[in-house]
């Protein structure tokens, strides 16, 4: 008899909820959408219940047809990290500041200057960035004290929230904790050099576990709000970089993949299983702005089309139509903030070099170009440790095939497309569901997942090309950091 494996993947957007068997098959996902407050420039917000929602509607339209009996259990990713203040109750206090908050940035530099011989957590040149939980729970405490005060357990991730729902658990696994700022990986455990300069109790923070730990079942109460049969088993799961990581292979020294999403990031094994690689704050995002602000005319076309083509098959036919290297325009992807290849919270998106020359395909494909020079820099880092010559790439951006070819030529690296490849995260999270329940041994299984559906092979005239632009990209970032500062001190 067939047995399932139920893997939600809680993104910046959304919850996808994917069915598959234990053989590796997928047999189907539903993706529930949620939505973000962006009211404040530099806030990004997400209330715990929204998740809720999302994770019960999607799982019950996603086991309508299968008996929920079959089901093994249910296993999470999701973005992070954050700062999700919940009371002893296990009520949320305040909405979650999600991974795309940056409002702490002084706390980040406070924390950081406290802590000079910390060279551990999510820190650039010495400072933490801003996005990590520590900030943030340093920003509550100093401009909601009330919060803070009635605060019992500080949570990171989407899935934390819902394993507290589902078994009343406060819980975190060591990826996500190691976002937080407060964790120390060379013990395994919560940094009390850190807490102590933050003047912080370890006790507002969750039990550590293991990824593939099983955290508990569905209770009875909730069998029928999520479609989950009752004692169906509860996995820790982890966040979505890791998952995403499993997912696509990127397993033993020398695997690279690129996740292209809402961020979007670049990720190899070193020596040793060391993990390399860095994210982009808007890079997904910056494709999805270009979409919704300035591509009016292509949102009418593909209405027009009667379905035979979307906005984005458009986008991608005009971009395909400028030259490489859009007729001299460039494009600087910071639409809010930069976290990788160089941390700045007050970079600023811009496009360089128009004039009365350039068409406005140019300037579209300056956008695509923008986002994989500023991956490319941090596949550059990458490099200096192992050789890449070809990525598996995920996400939405991979799904264009000129968008792929662009990163073939700017990396000069083969680009694998696979098939399936929204479920890439989900694929990780079933596989630790399934070494949790002891089906597979280890993460090497998701190979069965994998099926090939495109390759991009990089051209060598068009990298040639790429190859002179790739310093003047850097070079435009640097010339304009002063600048950066001065917009984001500006008032109007």
């Amino acid at each position: 008899m067939t047995k399932y494996i139920v893997a939600h993947d809680f993104g910046t957007s959304g919850n996808k909820s994917t069915l598959f068997t234990t053989e590796g098959k997928c047999l189907g996902s539903i993706t529930v959408p949620y939505p973000t407050d962006y009211s404040n420039v530099v806030w990004a917000e997400q209330k715990g219940e929204d998740w809720w929602k999302a994770f019960c509607e999607s799982t019950k339209t996603l086991l309508k047809d299968v008996d929920n009996k079959d089901v093994l259990c249910v296993n999470f990713d999701g973005h992070y990290p954050g700062c999700h203040c919940i009371d002893k109750d296990g009520k949320e206090l305040y909405p979650a500041m999600i991974w795309q908050d940056m409002r702490a940035e002084a706390e980040a530099k406070e924390i950081s200057a406290k802590t000079p011989n910390c060279n551990f957590g999510w820190r650039q040149d010495g400072l933490l960035n801003s996005v990590c939980t520590l900030p943030k729970l340093m920003w509550v405490r100093n401009n909601m004290p009330e919060i803070y005060e009635k605060t019992y357990k500080v949570l990171a991730c989407p899935n934390d929230y819902i394993i507290l729902k589902l078994t009343g658990k406060f819980a975190i696994d060591h990826t996500n904790a190691e976002s937080t700022g407060f964790y120390d990986p060379a013990i395994q455990d919560w940094s009390d050099e850190i807490l102590e300069a933050a003047g912080m109790s370890r006790d507002v923070l969750p039990e550590i576990h293991n990824m593939t730990d099983i955290i508990g079942e569905v209770p009875e109460k909730y069998a029928e709000e999520t479609g989950l049969a009752a004692g169906t088993k509860v996995i820790m799961g982890c966040g979505d970089g890791p998952a995403s990581s499993i997912g696509a292979g990127n397993i033993d020294p020398g695997d690279a993949y690129i996740s292209g999403g809402s961020s979007a990031w670049v990720s190899g094994v070193g020596p040793g299983g060391k993990q390399l690689g860095g994210t982009c704050q808007t890079a997904g995002s910056s494709f999805s702005w270009l979409k919704n602000e300035i591509c009016k005319i292509e949102q009418k076309m593909a209405e027009e089309s009667n379905g035979e083509k979307t906005v984005f098959d458009i986008i991608n036919e005009e971009v395909a139509s400028a030259p490489v290297g859009s007729n001299g325009v460039m494009f600087l992807p910071h639409l809010m903030g930069e976290r990788a290849p160089r941390w700045n919270p007050k970079a600023k998106g811009s496009f360089l070099g128009i004039t009365l020359a350039n068409t406005r395909a140019d300037l579209l494909r300056a956008v695509v170009e923008g986002i994989v020079l500023n991956l490319n820099c941090i596949l550059t880092d990458i490099r200096k440790e192992i050789d890449v010559n070809e990525l598996i790439m995920i996400g939405g951006l991979a799904k264009g095939d000129v968008v792929r070819q662009i990163f073939a030529d700017v990396m000069n690296a083969k680009i694998i497309k696979l098939k399936h490849m929204d479920e890439v995260a989900s694929m990780g999270t079933a596989v630790i569901g399934g070494i949790a329940m002891g089906i597979f041994e280890n993460e090497r299984a998701v190979k069965k997942f994998h099926e090939v559906e495109a390759i991009n092979e990089p051209n060598p005239e068009a990298h040639a090309i790429y190859e002179k632009i790739i310093p003047l990209f850097d070079k435009a970032y640097f010339c304009q950091v002063d600048l950066f500062e001065e917009m984001a001190n500006l008032k109007l």
